[in-house]
């Protein structure tokens, strides 16, 4: 296994955030807590919570914010064994980012607060 490849696990502390800079096709995997992702040029605000997992699919900078602390598994280029996209993740991708800013606003605030 090459060093690329070697996953590597991050850990946020409450409303700390970290950046991934170009970082497409990097699987990251929360096992505890909760963050919130953003990436730069990109509509769609994701939350995972543990167990969800999701695998960067664009150009762009990605940041990762953990409201209340949050432990990460980033996994670069083809994760080593798949792992679970959790509901959050899946919801985000089937709604699109028209209708998660619109659920956004009628849940009456920001979906990255875990």
């Amino acid at each position: 296994m090459t060093e690329h490849s070697t996953p590597r696990q991050v850990r946020l502390e409450g409303h700390a955030s970290t950046v991934l800079p170009e970082s497409v096709g990097t699987l990251v995997a929360c096992t505890s807590g909760c963050v919130w992702l953003t990436r730069y040029g990109d509509p769609r605000d994701l939350v995972l919570h543990a167990g969800d997992s999701f695998r960067i699919d664009g150009p762009g900078t990605v940041v990762m914010t953990a409201h209340h602390g949050a432990v990460l598994q980033i996994f670069p280029g083809e994760a080593p064994r798949p792992v679970r996209l959790g509901f959050g993740a899946r919801l985000a991708r089937l709604i699109g980012p028209r209708w998660h800013s619109a659920a956004r606003r009628l849940a009456g605030g920001s979906m990255h607060e875990c």
